[in-house]
């Protein structure tokens, strides 16, 4: 292990941010979570020259893979870039070289009123003291646990995952990240792009709005629960439901033990349970199952426009979340659609005949630990309460989640540009109402250059999406298509144009295939 002490300006830091060197491993690193309060705190305690703890980088190469500082590093950069004020005042952007060579070609804009001159260079020339160091993942990992364990920088689930190399602990990241809806390119991003997938709130415009997440407004979870990751252990509790033939009890020392903190003879039996499972049923098609599940119940309740919590607890509780609810149902469901296979046959009777359920049929106990006999009764007891609203499947039932699945793309173009392109269709918006081939050919050429960007590179083209507000405003005016805004980008789909050129949607894609 080679370890280098030393200590940079910030002015220094965001050289390095500026030239896109400061790299995020979502492997172990959890998203942006400071808010507005936070960042200013640091920012008035760099300019009361108050001492900062060190930042821990690991040399990749010729760039920073940040270890230990990314909330810090993300927050000074962003308060040069005029993402915020302090005492109602912006950084100014003439007092460094580089910022103000910024300004003059646009790249920020300076915003008013300005910080006092002095006050910004002092800023920009506070040192941070830095270390820096070469190890392989392993040795990172550890660093990363050990650094965060005696404080409380890190909730206990990004404590338990971090540094763990499990299939289980993948799975449970990946669809956790797909769920909450901050998915990535790769795991390896630009401390610039973090904000395009972390979590927004009040007064910080971050690419994903938690407050608008089905677990937060149907009383599932709190905003707050997700920030400490506990949509992450409710997803990592119901696997290992899925998982274990043997139910097993859902709660931190259950978790404990999936993740290897409890190194027992039963814990370890568990974990190579978990492993085995994952192993011979294979990582996607359990997440495509999971996803499934989840987006049948979102449906149900979004459609019906009632909250989870308020359905299935009669809003019989002051409690401002229901994840055990959430679980019972979740698996009672999941067991009728995935394993034995049946499809919904009676939405609105299944709807209504969830209604008070958790008052009357889901068992769950107080405390930090929800015993496997009860919460397996509650399951069993929940699936014959609904089988009467299902049926058995006479096809094969396709479960792919395509709701979730663009969303994610969408979310994910914005870390890595070059391998997303989005066409708001084949049809010209002039009023002649033609198949335009030029689109056509730049699509293929995207495809290709997408191709061309390494041996195993994966992009998506997506058409029936806009990307401006004039697009879609065009299209509203054309085709009386309203389009969706979702992460920037305008949904409008690819209806209007398959009826209008070919007269269905069978002879559109029939169509393009063969021109």
């Amino acid at each position: 292990m080679n370890l280098d002490i030393d200590s940079k300006a910030i002015e220094d830091l965001y050289n390095w941010y500026d030239k896109e060197i400061l790299i995020v491993n979502r492997r172990y690193q959890r998203k942006l979570v400071w808010s507005l309060d936070e960042k200013k705190a640091l920012v008035s305690s760099i300019i009361s020259e108050y001492p900062i703890p060190l930042l821990l980088f690991v040399k990749v190469g010729d760039k920073r893979e940040i270890l230990d500082g990314m909330q810090r590093l993300e927050a000074i950069s962003s308060f040069i870039e005029q993402k915020f004020d302090i005492d109602s005042k912006y950084f100014d952007l003439d007092s460094t070289a580089l910022t103000k060579d910024l300004k003059d070609k646009g790249a920020i804009k300076q915003k008013t009123p300005i910080l006092p001159r002095d006050t910004s260079t002092a800023f920009a020339r506070y040192k941070f003291a830095t270390s820096e160091y070469s190890a392989d993942d392993s040795d990172i990992d550890e660093v990363f646990r050990r650094i965060n364990s005696n404080g409380k920088t890190l909730s206990k689930q990004e404590l338990r995952s971090a540094g763990c190399l499990s299939n289980y602990s993948e799975l449970v990241r990946r669809i956790s990240t797909i769920i909450r809806g901050d998915t990535s390119h790769s795991d390896i991003l630009k401390l610039n792009a973090m904000n395009n997938i972390s979590i927004g709130s009040d007064r910080l415009d971050y690419g994903v709005c938690i407050d608008d997440h089905f677990y937060v407004n149907n009383g599932v979870l709190t905003r707050a629960c997700i920030r400490s990751s506990a949509d992450e252990e409710l997803i990592a509790n119901i696997l290992a439901y899925i998982s274990l033939d043997e139910k097993p009890t859902s709660g931190s020392t259950s978790l404990d033990a999936y993740y290897g903190i409890h190194d027992t003879v039963f814990a370890a039996e568990q974990r190579e349970k978990l492993e085995t499972y994952i192993q011979t049923n294979g990582s996607e098609t359990i997440s495509n199952n999971f996803i499934y599940v989840y987006e049948i119940i979102k449906t149900l309740f979004t459609t019906k426009g009632i909250s989870f919590k308020t359905h299935i607890l009669n809003n019989s509780t002051k409690s401002k979340k229901s994840p055990r609810y959430f679980q019972a149902v979740f698996l009672a469901m999941y067991e009728l659609l995935i394993n034995d296979q049946m499809v919904i046959d009676d939405a609105d009777g299944l709807f209504n005949q969830l209604q008070g359920t958790g008052n009357t049929t889901i068992q769950v106990t107080d405390g930090g630990r929800w015993a496997a006999q009860t919460r397996e009764k509650s399951v069993d007891d929940l699936k014959a309460l609904l089988l009467r609203h299902f049926k058995m499947s006479d096809k094969r039932i396709i479960n792919h989640a395509w709701i979730t699945d663009i969303d994610n793309i969408l979310t994910s173009s914005k870390t890595e540009q070059p391998n997303y392109d989005f066409k708001q269709g084949f049809i010209t918006l002039d009023g002649n109402h033609r198949f335009n081939e030029e689109c056509l050919n730049q699509v293929v050429a995207t495809c290709i250059g997408i191709n061309n960007i390494g041996k195993y590179s994966k992009g998506f083209v997506l058409i029936g999406i806009g990307d401006t507000e004039l697009c879609a405003n065009r299209i509203k005016d054309i085709y009386n298509v309203e389009s969706i805004g979702k992460n920037g980008f305008y949904i409008n789909g690819i209806d209007h144009e398959a009826i209008r050129l070919f007269g269905s949607l069978d002879e559109y894609f029939l169509s393009l295939i063969h021109i």
